[in-house]
């Protein structure tokens, strides 16, 4: 009985209505040589954002982890954007969009390949869309 109590309210707190979301990115794999584009919908940074217990309730920031297994990695920025701000750290690519509009970036990884120990290069081209609102 408490397991469906439970389980009753996980599907209201993961279902409400009062959920928004202001971050999304498409994803994608990269490899030796590559060059992938890949979608990031953000609401612009002006906008207040749905008070989470235990977080800051201005999160402007999107940030997408690009960790995966093996290999120590390296970010470049080599097109900034024009509407807003981008940081790239070790595994970390963090955006924000200051204005609304259609936006660019590109990000030059370097990763270490754990069976050749020789470094791999490839490029991400993030086409953003910053908007007014949740989504």
């Amino acid at each position: 009985m408490v397991r469906v109590l439970f389980a009753l309210l996980l599907l209201l707190f993961f279902y409400s209505p009062v959920q928004a979301s202001y971050c999304w990115f498409s994803g994608s794999n990269l490899t030796d040589g590559q060059t992938v584009t890949e979608t990031l919908k953000i609401v612009v940074a002006s906008v207040d954002r749905v008070h989470i217990p235990g977080k800051p309730d201005q999160r402007p920031w999107c940030i997408q982890n690009r960790r995966s297994l093996g290999g120590h990695y390296a970010n470049r920025i080599i097109e900034s954007p024009k509407l807003g701000q981008v940081r790239a750290n070790g595994y970390l690519i963090s955006y924000r969009g200051d204005r609304v509009g259609h936006d660019r970036f590109t990000v030059e990884r370097r990763w270490l390949n754990p069976r050749t120990n020789g470094w791999y290069t490839g490029r991400i081209v993030y086409e953003v869309e910053v908007v007014a609102q949740s989504f």
